[in-house]
């Protein structure tokens, strides 16, 4: 008897696969069915890879990231795309290289504020009473529940809550914690990429068939496939699509799907935030401070500051960058742009001693204001958690892919996004083998949800 096929894998105007979003998990998608012999599609509302990873050549004369910056850690997964291209890295040393601003007006460095106040080491050891979190319990509730007096949770604000893309009341207990216990943040190492995270979108972009400039807003999904419309009237149908578009534009509407998700990828959405996340960059004509500190923990907002420049030491100019997130972000953003790069300014000058300090050119990338992100990166709203993983369950023809569809751990980072799109390249794998598609790459499994890579 003759294997049965699906008619509709036999049309030529019908794409194996499309992928909405050409930033990291959508290469990432992309990238791990180059092999098959299928016909892929990454549809990119920018006219640019990459997402919210974005690498800079003009502003400082070195790579800048506008967007993501670090690899976390020694087993990222990015770390297999560093090794492949030969990329090199430089290591960020917090606890040596920063000036911290104590309550009290003091400035030291890291390990000097440390000696002085313990209280600063809750963000690197975490010792927390073994307290189990309420079940609709905000992380900065827990805190003052099991005893967080002030001076910590100032710290764990400016320092933790702040890198955590929002603020502590927006933040679930639980997920929070279950992050904090299965990362070893005192072991926890950044590092930059000399060459620019670009780098790596530009490799994982190689090969692929990509639409940019084609803003996706309808999604047409059943037992037929996928037909997705853009807004300027083109159509793209696909047997699958892949949907890697930011949490924050899936939530805002941007995208209709019709007929509707189904209820608990609803209820997923909802239960997730996007908090809003900016960056602050000036250029310098000078250094500002002795070579060794690369970073200040201040006192005032922006609560972090960062140089770029440390890797490009050659340059000329001088980069100072500030992370900006949550209730700080909204503060400082109330007013125009303008208004808002000085108040951030003069904030600076303050931490750094130089009253009458000057940039050479200053630039906001506001993430949440941007159309095409709306927000910086993903975290649990309280009461949701679980709510990563019903994201990330496939909706055949539908399945999805991005930053807040992975574990918690490594949600809301590169490494996360790529371990996603992976993951969701093997899950389309196997729903075409299903429906009579030939498919020529091997399904090693390696890539399913929480799998560590290998390095």
């Amino acid at each position: 008897m003759a294997e049965t096929v699906d008619p509709a894998l036999q049309d030529p105007e019908v794409y194996d696969v499309l992928v909405l979003g050409a930033g990291m998990a959508g290469l990432a998608t992309g990238h791990a069915l180059l092999e098959d012999d299928l016909d892929v599609l990454v549809l990119e509302a920018r006219d640019r890879l990459g997402g919210r990873v974005h690498t800079d050549r003009q502003f400082a004369g070195f790579p800048l990231e506008l967007g993501a910056e670090f690899i976390h850690g020694e087993r990222a997964a990015t770390w297999r795309w560093v090794d492949r291209l030969g990329l090199a890295t430089v290591h960020w040393t917090k606890l040596d290289d920063s000036w911290v601003r104590l309550a009290d007006g003091r400035r030291l460095t890291m390990r000097e504020a440390r000696a002085v106040s313990p209280a600063l080491d809750v963000t690197r050891t975490w010792e927390l009473p073994e307290v189990p979190p309420r079940p609709l319990e905000s992380f900065g509730d827990y805190l003052r529940r099991v005893g967080f007096d002030r001076e910590r949770l100032d710290y764990v604000r400016r320092a933790f809550a702040n890198a955590a893309g929002e603020s502590m009341r927006f933040l679930d207990a639980t997920a929070t914690l279950a992050y904090l216990n299965a990362t070893d943040l005192d072991g926890l190492e950044d590092y930059r990429i000399v060459e620019g995270y670009g780098a790596i979108v530009e490799a994982l972009g190689v090969g692929l068939d990509i639409e940019t400039r084609t803003v996706v807003n309808r999604v047409r999904w059943g037992a037929q496939g996928v037909t997705v419309t853009t807004d300027d009237g083109r159509e793209f149908r696909g047997r699958t699509a892949v949907i890697t578009l930011p949490l924050g534009v899936l939530q805002a509407g941007d995208v209709t799907f019709d007929p509707p998700l189904p209820a608990p990828k609803r209820q997923a959405l909802a239960g997730l935030g996007m908090g809003p996340v900016a960056k602050f960059v000036y250029r310098f004509a000078e250094p500002l401070t002795p070579d060794e500190i690369q970073a200040v923990y201040a006192a005032g907002n922006p609560p972090m500051w960062w140089s770029p420049s440390a890797p490009h030491p050659t340059t000329e100019a001088v980069v100072w960058s500030a992370l900006v997130s949550g209730d700080g972000l909204v503060e400082l953003t109330r007013v125009s742009e303008e208004d808002a790069l000085e108040r951030a300014l003069e904030a600076f000058r303050r931490e750094v001693g130089r009253p009458g300090l000057r940039p050479l050119q200053a630039k906001l990338v506001d993430w949440s204001a941007d159309p095409f992100a709306r927000g910086g990166y993903s975290h649990v709203r309280p009461g949701h958690h679980g709510a990563r993983e019903l994201l990330a369950e496939p909706t055949p023809p539908l399945f999805w892919a991005g930053e807040a569809t992975a574990p918690e751990e490594r949600a809301a980072t590169v490494h996360g996004a790529l371990l996603t799109g992976e993951r969701a390249a093997v899950e389309v794998r196997r729903a075409l083998e299903r429906m009579g598609a030939r498919v020529v790459g091997e399904d090693d499994g390696a890539a399913t949800a929480g799998a560590e890579p290998v390095v």
